[in-house]
């Protein structure tokens, strides 16, 4: 027994909605009473009551050119923040002291900002500024010694371009978008996950026509929208 693979950062926006109204249709047409376990019911019905609020939110940008390209621009901008992690962390277990030395002055710097890519938009836009300009002014030259100019410098890049788009946005748009969809989107998904993965491991371990059933109804969704990202992965590998 498994969850069908999927990466659901990859969802398009309002897919991301219909993919949590899917889950909660797919179970609820299955018959099973929710109240047969106490822990099951809870977290479902957190995920019910999350999704009336973020399809509002979607439907508050739905047809926005504007902030779909926000959307985009946010998603990049966390890579980039991910690629600076990533970057670092090569030289965790580095031999030469120096570099050592550079990688836990940096490793420090990182973790300040830990959850920056988990803030609301503008939250995250001050915090990647100030990570930039510390990780330019950290000790030891850590940043030239480890080679990390291109990625920071990518880094500062793609908040820029944030930024120009999230503060050029037309007068409509911001009267209107009063929803943090990006917290939201986390919040509902976070509340999927611990779903997800409570009845995959009571699956395993009661083996109970409760939770085989409910997980037979999680991967359907699962595995229709995982089959749309891929169609769209080979086409536009295609191009």
């Amino acid at each position: 027994m498994k969850l069908y693979p999927i990466s659901t950062s990859q969802l398009q926006l309002l897919e991301s909605g219909q993919f949590i109204n899917r889950v909660i249709t797919d179970f609820i047409n299955t018959g099973i009473d929710p109240k047969k376990d106490g822990e099951f019911e809870s977290i479902f019905s957190e995920l019910q009551g999350q999704s009336p609020v973020y399809n509002d939110a979607l439907m508050q940008v739905k047809a926005k050119a504007e902030t779909e390209t926000i959307l985009k621009l946010d998603v990049i901008r966390d890579q980039k923040i991910s690629t600076v992690r990533r970057a670092v962390s090569v030289f965790e277990y580095t031999d030469d002291a120096a570099q050592r030395m550079a990688y836990q002055e940096l490793r420090s710097i990182l973790k300040k900002y830990s959850a920056i890519d988990k803030a609301n938009y503008e939250a995250e836009s001050l915090g990647v500024d100030k990570l930039v300009k510390e990780l330019k002014e950290a000790k030891f030259d850590a940043m030239n010694l480890l080679g990390l100019e291109f990625h920071i410098l990518n880094l500062e890049k793609a908040n820029f371009n944030f930024k120009k788009m999230f503060d050029s946005r037309s007068s409509n748009v911001i009267s209107t978008e009063t929803f943090d969809t990006k917290s939201l989107r986390n919040s509902i998904f976070a509340t999927y996950k611990d779903l997800a993965e409570y009845v995959l491991l009571m699956a395993k371990r009661k083996k109970t026509p409760f939770f085989i059933e409910t997980l037979k109804a999680i991967n359907y969704g699962r595995e229709y929208y995982a089959d749309i990202l891929a169609k769209r992965a080979a086409t536009g590998t295609a191009q």
